[in-house]
């Protein structure tokens, strides 16, 4: 007996079994238009399209003592695939900003062994281990480089969280202590 369902009744839960991935002998580089290296790992993931696209954390001053702080591509413009999905105009349908092949000179595609798809995943964990560490200490001689005190050199006398630093600098009248953000100075 054959059952009849109208449109919204809930039938029965799908559940997706994760496939199996076999595994590279070699990797293949495609490039990226400019800006799309995020979303093409998106849409590829989205899929289930094994890609790898290695990124670095990326600080970037946006004001006064204000800091973004983002996850950017190590290679812009380029993603990694292995050799078992490395079907192009299958990717091409599927992800956006997607070139094609990087060739060399012989016109074949790149190809990437095992090996230096190591060294890259290695450069990647490095980067993102690294601490962010301060650029000055306290004791250290510096040149300020913008403001009203441009040229002027001095003592580092106190670093605080929000990247700003003072700074003593001896004039005539005796030492005088200045206020800037570390932008504005460089290690003598």
């Amino acid at each position: 007996m054959t059952a009849l369902y109208a449109i919204g009744d809930f039938v029965d839960i799908v559940e997706r079994r994760p496939r199996a991935v076999p595994l590279p002998k070699l990797w293949y580089m495609l490039k990226l238009h400019p800006n799309y290296d995020l979303k093409a790992e998106r849409q590829l993931a989205d899929r289930g399209i094994c890609a790898y696209l290695p990124k670095e954390m990326l600080v970037k001053k946006i004001g006064w003592g204000k800091y973004d702080r983002r996850r950017v591509p190590v290679f812009p413009g380029s993603i990694f695939v292995p050799d078992f999905e490395a079907n192009l105009p299958r990717l091409k349908a599927i992800a956006d900003g997607i070139g094609g092949f990087v060739r060399t000179g012989c016109g074949e595609p790149l190809r990437i062994s095992l090996g230096w798809m190591e060294r890259i995943r290695a450069f990647e964990h490095k980067l993102l281990a690294q601490p962010q560490g301060r650029k000055f200490a306290v004791g250290k001689k510096v040149r300020i480089v913008s403001g009203a005190w441009e040229l002027w050199e001095g003592k580092v006398m106190r670093v605080d969280a929000n990247h700003r630093i003072r700074i003593l600098i001896e004039s005539l009248l005796g030492e005088v202590p200045v206020e800037l953000d570390e932008s504005q100075v460089e290690a003598v």
